[in-house]
């Protein structure tokens, strides 16, 4: 049968909202004093869970024991009488100070939760009140046992702002009948009638749940998602949906998580409102958080930009970070655990990457990232023909991009005319100077390139021979693309044009009547074409000199019949 337990100020009965967590015999469920007479009316017989340390006056042993617990809200000294329903009762006790190392500081006896007061007077004949009080001779700070080590009372104790104690009671007798405590005599309060407050407002590193702490334990039952609202700076009202204790069986504590339904993605002051729509959010005293807000000022959600490089033939990858924006700055940039300065990984290997952001607060953004390879080799065929006065422009041939693909191209030229960057746009250009001359090879999506040089050499030889010029005496200009044009040729190269060989060219082709119809002039074609002349025979009287390969200095005449 759970006892029923009243608490008495100033003569008032009230009933005492405290419920134990697991059982009142054991210091992690003791009643929280609210008020300045608390009477037992049916005293238990067990020790709870836990056999707990209870005093050295005490023998460290526990019977019987009901555990209370408080903390001061203003100083002074501590003065209590316990008084048994039946003074032939005989009830011992002990106090200790659980500020720094709570309840689990007392059996660990480590000094976090230290011993400091104890009395276990009794008499075979009779007990009567015991307690803390120098007003009824009481001295010291620890008595007992029995009646020959000390009075049943201790001397008044001087207690803080702050200091929470946690006091045992035994029923060394084992009996029913009760008993009532009075701390009215006490110059401290050790009854909190003050309404709890938030000591902080955290959010979570997703901006989807803030966490609670109240300046003192709050009964777990009281808190609902309903209580609160959060106002966002732009005038959104965001309701929770779920409240998350710290320690879900506990009957009261001082920490909640509550949680948003969604992500808050704006950064600025917000307000939490903690209201009573729900009922009242209350300490274990009954005082309550009415209608209380807050502001709390929450990052928007760390948020950056990773340009990744693609690497080039197995190197030359790299990985930017930048506009890092939201979290709280300043921030910590690491590629698989190592630190990045400036955002910057330069000239990675292709491969798997972690990237890790955190802020100053410990708030993570973490990306898996590949850094891939873009294969690409330009290959230029040595050697390539070399300039030379038959030879007076070279195509350079050959040249490959490896593994096939469609890039842009770009030529570079160093001659004696000087660097020309933007020599030639196509794979296989002509070339009419000696010279180094270089093939940039782009892929247009990655940026990815590669470089290859030829030098294209000029020579004194030639292969050429112009020396058995033959000039033909018929010519066909009827558009079938077989002898349209009248022009010296050589034998062993019977369709190559050689006109342009010659250091001096001079044609003339006169008709029958010593008409000229054609005249090559300074700069004119130096072949005949024709295409408007009619059939028949004509003259030509041809001069031709070369100092290329054998010398060649001819003046030449014949005839050359036009049919069609």
């Amino acid at each position: 049968m759970i006892p029923t337990r009243t608490l008495c100020l100033g003569g008032i009965i009230l009933a005492s909202s405290a419920v134990a967590q697991t059982s009142t015999s054991d210091c992690n469920g003791a009643i929280q004093l609210c008020g300045g007479v608390y009477t037992e009316t049916t005293a238990p017989l067990g020790t709870g869970n836990v056999f707990e340390f209870t005093g050295t006056c005490n023998q460290s042993m526990e019977s019987a024991s009901i555990w209370y617990t408080f903390t001061v809200q203003e100083d002074g000294n501590l003065s209590f009488v316990l008084d048994p329903a039946n003074d032939m009762d005989d009830y011992d006790w002990g106090l200790f100070d659980i500020t720094n190392g709570g309840c689990a500081g007392i059996n660990a006896q480590n000094g976090t939760s230290p011993e400091v007061q104890c009395n276990s007077y009794g008499s075979f004949i009779t007990n009567g009140p015991t307690g803390i009080s120098s007003q009824l001779g009481g001295s010291g700070n620890t008595n007992g046992p029995g009646d020959l080590n000390g009075p049943p009372f201790n001397a008044d104790m001087p207690v803080q702002v702050g200091q929470t104690y946690a006091l045992v009671v035994m029923n060394w007798t084992g009996s029913t009948n009760g008993y009532t405590i009075d701390f009215t005599q006490s110059t401290a309060s050790i009854y909190d009638a003050n309404p709890p407050s938030l000591i902080s407002v955290t959010p979570d590193c997703a901006n989807q749940s803030l966490t609670l702490d109240f300046n003192e334990p709050i009964v777990t039952s009281s808190v609902e998602p309903g209580d609160f609202s959060l106002l966002s700076p732009s005038g959104n009202l965001f309701p929770f949906t779920a409240v998350n204790p710290d320690n879900p069986s506990a009957n009261a504590q001082s920490g909640f998580t509550i949680v948003l339904p969604d992500t808050l993605l704006e950064g600025g002051l917000y307000t939490l409102t903690i209201n009573s729509s729900f009922g009242n959010v209350q300490d274990l005293c009954g005082n309550t958080v009415v209608d209380t807000v807050i502001q709390v000022p929450i990052s928007a959600p760390l948020s950056y930009t990773a340009d990744i490089t693609t690497a080039c033939n197995g190197a030359g990858g790299a990985i930017q970070v930048a506009n890092i924006t939201g979290g709280h700055p300043p921030f910590q940039t690491l590629l698989n655990a190592s630190n990045i300065p400036g955002g910057v990984a330069a000239d990675l290997p292709p491969g798997e990457y972690g990237l890790l952001i955190v802020d100053s607060v410990g708030c993570i953004a973490f990306e898996h990232l590949v850094v891939p390879d873009h294969a690409i080799e330009v290959v230029i065929p040595v050697p390539q023909d070399s300039l030379s006065c038959s030879n007076p422009l070279v195509t350079i041939a050959g040249v490959e991009v490896l593994p096939p693909q469609t890039p842009t191209y770009l030529w570079t030229a160093v001659t004696t005319s000087g660097t020309d960057p933007q020599y030639s746009t196509v794979i296989n250009p002509q070339v009419q100077q000696p010279g180094i001359y270089t093939l940039l090879a782009t892929d247009q999506q990655t940026g990815r390139a590669d470089q290859a040089s030829v030098t294209i050499m000029a020579t004194d030889l030639s292969s050429m021979d112009l020396s058995g010029v033959l000039l033909p005496n018929v010519v066909s200009p009827n558009g079938d693309g077989l002898n349209d044009t009248w022009r010296p040729y050589l034998p062993s190269a019977p369709d190559m044009d050689i006109t342009h060989l010659f250091d001096e060219y001079t044609l003339t082709v006169f008709d029958r009547w010593g008409k000229s119809v054609y005249a090559t002039g300074e700069s004119g074609p130096r072949t005949w074409k024709p295409y408007d002349t009619s059939d028949g025979t004509y003259f030509y009287t041809i001069a031709l000199r070369s100092e290329c390969g054998t010398p060649v200095d001819k003046k030449l005449n014949g005839t050359i019949t036009v049919l069609r």
